[in-house]
């Protein structure tokens, strides 16, 4: 009997997970598709749909949330049109947040912040290259011309400001999801 019983709740919970991961990817997907008209949200859509692997993680697992992301980045090659967006989501929006929420539960805060720059920094060259030379319609220095020759320096430094304050907010975003948005809405412990 208990052993039906027990047979039933994995069921239940394992139905649960894919619901939600088919749910979340819907959403990443419909909002990454979006980015295509409305272009000037091309850094704040994917960062939207990089948010949705917190609730995977926080509602499943790691797991659940890391082939959510693997699906969700495989499927915005084919639809979404805006290829800027998809290559920021696969290069760092999309599994950031689920590597952020281990690397936060980490003692060594120094060493943390060490991995978390290194990471997002190899992002952003890859990111930066693959404009240079792949998709080179595209032009990442657009409006930079006043900096001259530091004017990818100074672009790189912007980044890595606005990754200090994204890294703030996501953490902001997590605590609300966790402690209020969950208690309150969800009524989940």
């Amino acid at each position: 009997m208990k052993d039906q019983k027990r047979k039933g709740k994995s069921s239940e919970n394992t139905a649960f997970k894919v619901a939600l991961g088919g749910i979340c990817s819907a959403v990443c997907l419909l909002s990454m598709f979006c980015s295509g008209f409305l272009p000037m949200l091309s850094y704040t859509i994917p960062t939207f749909a990089g948010f949705l692997m917190v609730v995977m993680i926080v509602e499943a697992d790691k797991n659940w949330a890391i082939a959510t992301y693997v699906a969700v980045s495989l499927l915005c090659i084919f639809v979404t049109p805006n290829y800027e967006a998809t290559l920021l989501f696969i290069l760092f929006m999309g599994y950031y947040p689920i590597l952020k929420f281990y690397l936060d539960k980490k003692k060594n805060k120094v060493l943390v912040w060490i991995c978390k720059f290194g990471i997002f920094n190899a992002a952003v060259v890859i990111f930066y290259l693959a404009f240079q030379y792949i998709f080179t319609s595209v032009d990442m220095m657009e409006g930079m011309e006043m900096f001259g020759k530091y004017a990818v320096l100074v672009l790189w430094g912007a980044a890595n400001i606005f990754f200090l304050i994204y890294d703030f907010a996501l953490t902001q975003l997590i605590d609300i999801y966790i402690n209020w948005f969950r208690k309150k809405i969800l009524r989940r412990k």
